[in-house]
């Protein structure tokens, strides 16, 4: 123990030492440039939830979520139900704007090429959706 202070000193002195020269060392003032190169992303989009979230992720995807007070989180029951209103009123709503514009167009008596466009993509929804729907329906 006699000399026990003076060994702690010299390593505690050797380790600033060591500090300082690495904090004064040349390759700490050099300036690295780095440039930013844009790259694509792919995006994923999900119309529905994904049931088998579990075997891909650790947990659960909303870190910190707790499923206690959420009856969607264990019932599939629910979860199915979810899904299918979400479907069904999605293609009630695409039904109703087409017949919103067909009204508003068919009131003249002409349909321009840009009204006809824009039916089209209507008419376009409104199969995409049932797609949606009919195809959610025949996996359940």
């Amino acid at each position: 123990m006699k000399y026990g202070k003076r060994i702690l000193t010299i390593a505690f002195a050797m380790f600033l030492l060591a500090g300082a020269f690495v904090a004064s060392s040349s390759a700490q003032g050099r300036v690295v440039v780095r440039r930013i190169q844009s790259r694509p992303v792919v995006v994923r989009r999900v119309y529905y939830r994904d049931p088998f979230w579990r075997t891909r992720y650790w947990g659960s995807p909303y870190w910190g979520y707790s499923g206690f007070y959420d009856p969607y989180w264990e019932s599939p029951y629910l979860r199915y139900m979810d899904q299918k209103y979400y479907l069904q009123s999605r293609v009630q709503g695409n039904r109703r704007e087409l017949q919103k514009h067909l009204q508003k167009y068919r009131a003249d008596g002409y349909i321009s090429p840009k009204e006809q466009r824009e039916l089209d993509d209507d008419y376009r929804d409104v199969q995409r959706s049932t797609q949606r729907l009919n195809q959610f329906n025949r996996n359940y």
